[in-house]
């Protein structure tokens, strides 16, 4: 399992834009994504992250590639970021994930 980090710079006040967009963009399938997290930094409020996994480092490729990436996902945000921004992929090693499981399952 991967996970690509993105991190980017929002412009001014355009957090609902980009909270709406992502919503919207959620709807899509992806081939090979697992789910996606849209965070904003409680120090740096400008800041975004995305956190996507993916079952594995060819999905993202290809999905870095589509048409729909460059289309939709780039073309639906990019008016929304100033200028910075940073891509890491990285392969999970390790993981714990039963208290995420229940938090998102409303059971914690």
């Amino acid at each position: 399992m991967h996970i690509r980090i993105y991190w980017g710079k929002v412009a001014g006040h355009a957090w609902p834009s980009i909270e709406q967009r992502y919503r919207e963009l959620m709807e899509l399938p992806v081939q090979g994504l697992l789910g996606r997290f849209v965070t904003q930094d409680v120090k740096d409020q400008e800041s975004m992250f995305t956190i996507t996994f993916w079952r594995d480092m060819e999905s993202i490729q290809a999905w870095e590639a589509s048409a729909s990436y460059a289309d939709l996902y780039l073309a639906a945000v990019s008016p929304y970021i100033a200028g910075a921004m940073s891509v890491s992929l990285c392969e999970i090693k390790v993981f714990e994930a039963s208290g995420l499981a229940a938090a998102l399952s409303g059971k914690s």
